[in-house]
């Protein structure tokens, strides 16, 4: 399901709309530490997050949700979701489904084989504390959050969060966790009412990964 901040709502984004978040996110992430770390390299870096954002935007789009901040009528920021009862995830047979194969290919031509074994690495020690950390089943995982670089520090990403728990929670889901390896991102989320899982070394990082968990309850039902 996507949700816009000025209260329309959408079965799907569609081809157009998954593409024009992927350029949105990719340049939300341009300058975060942890990617530069990743991949210094600014023009393989922006392609590496298109394409990531493409092919995984491609599988939320069919099974997960979406908040889209909307700012000046356009779409400037994004929140993508996807459900913890869905233990499947971003899959390679859903991303062919979605059309993301061309995607995954550009992912695999911007990387240099170190940096592909990084992000390989950070998603083995993702998969791995999920694993020994059971997610709450009427919980979701958020995947990404990101604003276009013009539009920070204005609250919209704050207000976007807001809105996304006050949805899910009328929808009946009770949480979301996230993960980060960027310590810039701890205040942040913690002045949203996340607050620390726990943490995890990441491989050949001096920096760990920060897990995050909000709980908000689903909605009362009344009689």
């Amino acid at each position: 399901m996507i949700y816009y901040t000025d209260g329309r709502t959408a079965p799907r984004l569609g081809r157009e709309g998954v593409a024009t978040m992927a350029a949105t996110l990719a340049e939300a992430f341009m300058e975060h530490d942890n990617w530069i770390r990743v991949v210094p390299r600014p023009e393989a870096r922006r392609r590496a997050l298109r394409a990531l954002f493409g092919f995984i935007g491609g599988v939320v789009d069919e099974r997960g949700h979406v908040v889209v901040a909307v700012a000046e009528g356009r779409p400037v920021g994004y929140i993508t979701f996807m459900e913890n009862r869905d233990r499947a995830g971003v899959t390679l047979p859903r991303i062919v489904r979605t059309g993301g194969v061309g995607d995954v290919l550009r992912l695999l031509a911007a990387l240099r084989p170190r940096e592909l074994a990084g992000m390989v690495a950070f998603e083995t020690a993702m998969a791995r504390f999920h694993r020994d950390n059971p997610p709450d089943p009427q919980g979701l995982h958020l995947y990404s959050a990101g604003v276009l670089p013009a539009w920070k520090g204005r609250g919209l990403m704050k207000a976007a969060f807001a809105f996304a728990e006050a949805r899910f929670r009328e929808a009946g889901f009770a949480s979301y966790v996230l993960e980060t390896t960027d310590p810039g991102n701890l205040p942040v989320y913690e002045a949203f009412g996340l607050s620390r899982l726990g943490e995890l070394a990441m491989p050949g990082s001096n920096r760990p990964a920060w897990f995050l968990e909000r709980r908000f309850g689903p909605r009362a039902r009344s009689d």
